[in-house]
């Protein structure tokens, strides 16, 4: 079922929607978040989006040039949410271990409750070289953020760290793929799944001990 055309003028710098706008729009996001869960990203056509939405086809480009931009917002709103759930951490006064669990849980749980994103994500990277530069821009804030903290832990006198980008590179991605294995792939052959906490005490543990050069207390 589809509602007709609708007719919200967006400026020419496209930063501003009426009330009724920003509804359409978040119920095409919405839509396309559910598709690619379901569906797949390859296989969730334009039609399908606004189909779901209970919009008019025309009202797609309303919002959005293409499929390729709706991704990129819904990316966008992924690592937004983790900068919302990050800056809500109360870390004061906490224990060197504890402050990276604490991460760790914010990074499993925002990829466990975004994990439709997460997996078109994932396949659009793959089939796609100009998503594929567009979602490691977005993660590049993250890998800065790692590198600073392993700088910062050898400027406190812990073991020094000769390649601190390189090591963030690898461990961002030692993340993102673990928890595209275990929430979106299902597992390993012989496993399943993984209890939320037991995923984040084994991404905290590896991180620790390659941070510090020690095991966790």
């Amino acid at each position: 079922m589809t509602d007709d055309p609708e007719n919200e003028a967006l400026p020419a710098d496209g930063t501003l929607l009426t009330a009724r706008g920003v509804r359409s729009r978040a119920a095409l996001l919405s839509a396309a978040r559910r598709l690619f869960g379901s569906k797949g990203y390859a296989n969730t056509k334009i039609a399908d989006i606004t189909h779901e939405a209970g919009k008019a086809l025309g009202s797609f480009y309303t919002y959005f040039e293409n499929k390729e931009a709706v991704l990129e917002q819904l990316a966008e709103d992924f690592k937004a949410e983790i900068d919302a759930r990050l800056t809500e951490l109360d870390l004061t006064g906490a224990e060197p271990y504890q402050v990276v669990r604490e991460l760790c849980a914010v990074y499993w749980r925002a990829c466990r409750d975004h994990s439709s994103e997460l997996a078109a994500i994932f396949q659009a990277s793959m089939l796609d070289p100009r998503f594929a530069g567009r979602w490691r821009g977005i993660r590049a804030d993250a890998r800065r953020n790692i590198a600073a903290g392993i700088r910062s832990i050898a400027e406190a006198g812990h073991t020094p760290n000769p390649e601190p980008d390189a090591t963030a590179s690898a461990l961002g991605a030692m993340m993102d793929y673990f928890c595209y294995v275990w929430l979106i792939e299902g597992g390993e052959q012989d496993r399943s799944s993984l209890p939320d906490d037991v995923a984040i005490d084994t991404m905290a543990r590896i991180l620790y001990r390659t941070l510090f050069a020690r095991p966790e207390p």
